[in-house]
Formats: structure tokens, C-alpha cells, sequence
């Protein structure tokens, strides 16, 4: 049942969404051409500053395993940690941030379990052929689980990540990130591009409340010198190739923007645990997958944003894994430089 309601909420509102922007965004302007691109695949706006509206539904997964129960797992049950959120966000020229918090209430958990709390802050600055991205989220009372669902945690789970990603676009002149990404460009004839990513980040999980696993399945057999394990801080590399394209829909403003990336790197974890501080050096390996599908137009924009993100830590004998699917709803719409505004 919650998995129908969440598919029905996502399709009356996209269409909800789309129907707002085309009834505000119909304009016979063109984009105008740009001086750094192929303009027969690239155009730009002559509003370039934007504001936006951002509505999101998201199922989270953190699971905790050791290798010595069997063959590694992904758990793919994404109903641990969920809720809708809500944010807003700005394009300025070439800086684009976002700013989005967990509504409180709706979480699918039942209601003595319902204290999660999210934060997610992202700043980018996009180029033509170089994107830098720094963000920031935080997630309080989290559950974590095992790989196989025999036990989940106490919801008090305590995770930070931040980072920053610093993209490589390869067919910069005829793909454009801004157009997949952000809508502040305007994709003229379907193009894509390989892109490479290297970002270094800082993952900090952990509990106040001792072992982030239950006593009863809490055993030395299973997690040697994990055992009691209360927080794993790790700094680390990835490097993720990836490839997206901007797919134009012929005589519209529609959009459909899949990209994906996936690769591996390591970090350095800090550990506390029975047998007290640790340090080591682990392989680390992500996947992530994005897509935009929506409408572009002169002044106002409205898109459905579909994300799975995947992670695995190694942890020897233990290993952690992460899971995320968001769904995301964003109107937008577009003005001038402030000092044009105030202009008689």
C-alpha cells in the first residue's frame, strides 16, 4: 500500500506541475545564442537568474552486514528511513544552490518511530566544461538494519556527509549540464556527453546510545573487532565516469535528462568500539543515477526529478551499505538582475 500511495501522490503532482508551467512559460522569444557552445545544440535565456520551489518524497536504506554470513548484499528496502521534504532554491549566473528539510509527520514508520530529521544544502558553479559541487546533508534518528533485515537499530542514528564533486564534461560545446541539470540553458537538438567525477568527501555515522547494533546479534563471530561498534568516521576519494544526455522532444519545450555515474575509491575510517579506537583503510564503491524530464520555457520551468543513489563500505569482516530513491518536484521561474528590477 505505501509504495501505491507514493506513486499516485508523484503523478498528480507532476502533472499538477507541468500543467502551472505551460500555462505561464508559453512565449514566442526564442533562446538566444551562446558564445562559448555549438549554438545550434546550445542556447541561453535572456532571463538568467532563477528562483525555485522544490517538493520531494524519499526512501532511505542503512544496513550494516558481515561478510562472514554469507555473500554481500544491498538491502533494498527503502522504507527504514522516509518522509517528504520540502526547499527552495536559487540560480545566480553561474551559482546554483538549493536548501531542502524533512516535513515532519510524514514518515511511513509507525509513530513511535517517527523522529527523522533531514537537512541537504548544495552550492554548485557550473562551466562549460568543469562543474564544482559542494553539499551537506545531516539525518537524525535513522534507523540502521541488517543486510537481511533479521534486526534494525534503535531509531537514533546520527549521519553527516559532505563533500564536493568537481565534474568533467568531455562534449562540453553540444551537451549541456545546465540544461539537464539546473534548466538555466536551453538544449536545442538531443546531445550527450561522457563525464568523469572525482569527489573527496567526510562520512561521519554513529549512535550516543552504544553499539549501533542490537546486543542479541551484536556477536564477535559475526563483527571480530567491530563488535559494539558506536560511530565509523571515514574522510575519502571516489572516482565516478559517467555519461548523461539531454534527450529534446522535437517542435516542444519537453526534456528528458538521464545521467549516471558509478565507480569506487577508498576512505580512511575511524572507529569506536569493544576493543576501543581503530583506524583503517577501506574500498569504498557508489552508483548514482539521475533523471530530469519536464518543460523548459523563457520564463518558468517545471520538472520531475527521479534519483537512486547506491553506496557499499568495507569494513572487514562488517560492511555498510546505503540505498536512496527521492522523487522530486521543482517549479520555476526566471528574472532579472536585481538592479534591472529596481529600475524606473
Amino acid at each position: 500500500m505505501p509504495i501505491l500511495i507514493f506513486w499516485m501522490r508523484s503523478i498528480i503532482k507532476l502533472f499538477l506541475l507541468l500543467s502551472v508551467s505551460s500555462a505561464f512559460s508559453q512565449s514566442s522569444r526564442k533562446p538566444g545564442p551562446t558564445t562559448d557552445a555549438d549554438s545550434i545544440f546550445i542556447r541561453s535565456f535572456e532571463l538568467k537568474r532563477e528562483f525555485r520551489l522544490l517538493y520531494g518524497l524519499q526512501g532511505n536504506n542503512l544496513s550494516i552486514g558481515s561478510v562472514r554470513d554469507g555473500a554481500t548484499r544491498l538491502n533494498g528496502d527503502l522504507y527504514k528511513n522516509t518522509g517528504d521534504y520540502l526547499g527552495a532554491g536559487i540560480t545566480y549566473d553561474w551559482l546554483d544552490g538549493d536548501l531542502s528539510i524533512a516535513l515532519p509527520g510524514t514518515t511511513y514508520l509507525k509513530e513511535e518511530r517517527s523522529n527523522l530529521k533531514q537537512f541537504k544544502f548544495g552550492l554548485s558553479h557550473t562551466r562549460r566544461k568543469l562543474v564544482f559541487r559542494w553539499y551537506y546533508m545531516e539525518s537524525k534518528g535513522a534507523v540502521l538494519s541488517s543486510s537481511d533485515n533479521e534486526y534494525e537499530s534503535a531509531p537514533s542514528i546520527h549521519e553527516v556527509r559532505l563533500g564536493m564533486q568537481a565534474t568533467y564534461i568531455f562534449n562540453w560545446s553540444r551537451y549541456s549540464y545546465r540544461a539537464s541539470m539546473y534548466q538555466s540553458e536551453y538544449q536545442m537538438k538531443t546531445a550527450g556527453s561522457f563525464l568523469l567525477r572525482l569527489e573527496p568527501f567526510y562520512r561521519d555515522l554513529g549512535t550516543k546510545e552504544g553499539s549501533v547494533i542490537p546486543e542479541a546479534y551484536d556477536l564477535t563471530s559475526r563483527f571480530d573487532e567491530k563488535t559494539g561498534l558506536e560511530y565509523v568516521k571515514a574522510p575519502g576519494l571516489l572516482l565516478l565516469p559517467g555519461y548523461g544526455i539531454n534527450v529534446v522532444i522535437p517542435n516542444s519545450r519537453f526534456f528528458i535528462s538521464p545521467i549516471v555515474f558509478a565507480g569506487f575509491g577508498f576512505a580512511h575510517n575511524t572507529y569506536d568500539g569493544n576493543m576501543g579506537k581503530e583506524s583503517f583503510t577501506s574500498v569504498e564503491y557508489s552508483v548514482n543515477f539521475n533523471l530530469n524530464a519536464g518543460y523548459n520555457g523563457n520564463r518558468s520551468y517545471s520538472k520531475i526529478s527521479f534519483a537512486w543513489t547506491a553506496g557499499y563500505a568495507a569494513l572487514d569482516p562488517a560492511y555498510l551499505t546505503s540505498s536512496n530513491v527521492t522523487m522530486m518536484f521543482t517549479y520555476g521561474f526566471r528574472f532579472q538582475q536585481l538592479k534591472n528590477i529596481f529600475k524606473k
